[in-house]
Order: structure tokens, then sequence, then C-alpha cells
């Protein structure tokens, strides 16, 4: 039985699976369809996207847009949209009022809906003063465009700075964080200037989300498919193509160690590796979501099950600890 949250400003309860959009961009327009109406029949109503998750004229908004369109209403879901990422050919900063404005207008467009229910900061720039973009954001909520504000891949210290200018102004603060969280640590950064809340060192910014009221939206919660029995270790070792970068980022004897004793628990529960990794995301005290970016019915139906999933407090001990 899938599990759901309450986030002030969005109407929809919104699922601890969030689908994610990656996956997306590999299916034709038909599996895509079925994938998505099957996520929603299981129980997901949280749907991932972002305005720079576009190739050309290809972007996840406008698929998530057709399939709203074909299924008549978003009235049940929630879209939680991204913006403000940094420029893709110098990297430089798109953090500002106005880029906050056209990224909300461009999503609505594309996925033609008139409120983005969580719209997030998909970057920061700390060189910029909280409260201008505090202040542009709830203008966003004022007009109606969107419903409720996030970040991804924000410190924990400039989220608690947006919290208390909200406080102390009146306004509405941030609701959850994007940030990465898997069984397996991250050893490095997959793409430029993220956050990860894994390690001994992020204890107290997990810490932090234990103790305020600030959602954590978990990406790459299998670890770029490192939790998962599609790569082998002969594949991590040999780390050629896009399993590179996977390797990079979480390939060592300590997360092998967790990946194997998490397959192991698996196989007395009757579950795979993968479901086992997210169920032991899902057990954080700090309950997190975690976005999951299914391609078929058949991982929709899989990951679906991992989050009803309950773990022994031994067994979570184990996986993690040995």
């Amino acid at each position: 039985m899938m599990q759901y949250v309450e986030l002030p400003g969005v109407d929809a309860p919104v699922s601890r699976v969030v689908q994610g959009a990656i996956s997306l961009f590999a299916l034709d327009e038909e599996t895509r369809l079925e994938m998505l109406d099957a996520a929603v029949e299981g129980g997901i109503t949280a749907f991932d996207t972002a305005v720079n998750y576009a190739f050309g004229d290809i972007s996840v908004d406008a698929m998530l847009g057709r399939w709203i369109s074909h299924r008549g209403g978003c009235e049940d879901i929630v879209v939680i949209a991204k913006g403000c990422h940094p420029d893709i050919s110098d990297w430089g900063s798109r953090v500002s009022p106005d880029a906050i404005v056209e990224d909300i207008d461009k999503s609505r467009q594309q996925i033609g809906i008139d409120r983005l229910d969580l719209w997030m900061f998909h970057r920061d720039d700390p060189d910029v003063e909280i409260g201008i973009l505090v202040e542009a954001v709830n203008a966003a909520i004022d007009r109606g465009h969107i419903g409720a504000w996030g970040v991804s891949n924000w410190t924990t210290a400039r989220i608690g700075a947006a919290l208390d200018y909200a406080a102390t102004h009146d306004l509405r603060g941030p609701v959850a964080n994007s940030a990465h969280y898997s069984l397996a640590d991250q050893l490095d950064d997959p793409w430029p200037d993220v956050v990860t809340l894994t390690g001994p060192e992020r204890e107290a910014d997990r810490q932090w989300h234990r103790q305020r009221d600030v959602a954590v939206v978990a990406w790459s919660s299998l670890a770029g498919g490192f939790l998962s029995e599609r790569i082998s270790r002969a594949e991590l070792e040999a780390a050629e193509g896009f399993i590179a970068d996977t390797a990079r980022c979480y390939f060592n004897d300590k997360n092998w160690a967790r990946r194997e004793r998490a397959a192991e628990v698996g196989r007395r529960l009757g579950l795979s590796l993968s479901q086992i990794a997210l169920a032991w995301a899902l057990h954080a005290d700090f309950n997190p979501l975690v976005i999951v970016a299914n391609a078929t019915v058949e991982e929709v139906d899989e990951n679906i099950a991992a989050e009803g999933t309950v773990l022994a407090d031994a067994d979570l001990d184990y996986i993690f600890s040995g």
C-alpha cells in the first residue's frame, strides 16, 4: 500500500515513490503512456520533471503534458518541476528572479497546465541574496503559477536562511529539498554542484532534516544503477561507457559490500536487490521520498512493491554496517 505525505501548498497527497523523468526519453509514445498510466494505477501521484530535461525540441515537460492531456487532466497528480539550472554552455548561474519567472512560465506552457504543484530551484547560487529569491517564488505563488516551492542541491545552511527569511517576512518557505540519498555513499559528484546526504560527513545534514519540516526528495536512490542487478562487478571494474560515471561515483569496497548484503537479504525475503535498496532508503528516519526512473510497467510494479516492504531493524543494520 503506497504511503503519502502532505506538503503545504500542494493539494494532492504526494506519493513517497516519485516517477523520475530521465527514463522517458528512451520510450516510444505508446510505451510511455502505458507506463505512466500504470504508475498512477499503482498509487504513484508525484511526477518529476525539469525545464532543462530537453534535447532540442524534445522535452520531458512536453511528454508529461501529452500524457496529462491523454488522461484528461491532472487533478489527482502532483507535478514536481524544477528551474534555474545553470546555463549548460558555460555553467553560468541562472538563479535570479527573472529566471524564476521564465522557467516557471516555460514549464507551465510546455506541460499545458496553469499551476505547477511544486516548483524547485534546480541549483543554488550562494552569491544571490536569499530574500530576493524567497520574494520571487512567493510572487509566483500569489499569481497562482505554483502551489509550493522547494530546492534541489542546496546546502542546509541556505535552506535554513530561506526558512528564516520567510518566517520573519510572513512568506512561504521551502517545503522540500531534493538531494542525493541512497544505500551507497556518493564518492564523487555525478554532475557539478550537487548535494548528497550520504556518508558520515553528512550526518549533521541528516540530523537537520530530522528536526525540520522540509521533506527530502531523494534523487539517484538506486545510485545510478549501482544498486540493481543491471550492472555487474566486472562492468563496474571496466568502467566503460555510461557505467563509468556510476563506477566513479559509487563503486568502492564499502558500497559493494552493502550491495552484496542487500542482495543477500533480498534472496531471503524473495525480493530483488533494487527493491531492498529502495526499501532501505525509505526506512530512513527523516522519511524521504525517492525518485525512481521507471521505464516499464514491470519496473513500476516492482518499485511500488518495494515501497510497501517492511525491513526489520536487524536487517537494516546488517545491510548498512554488516
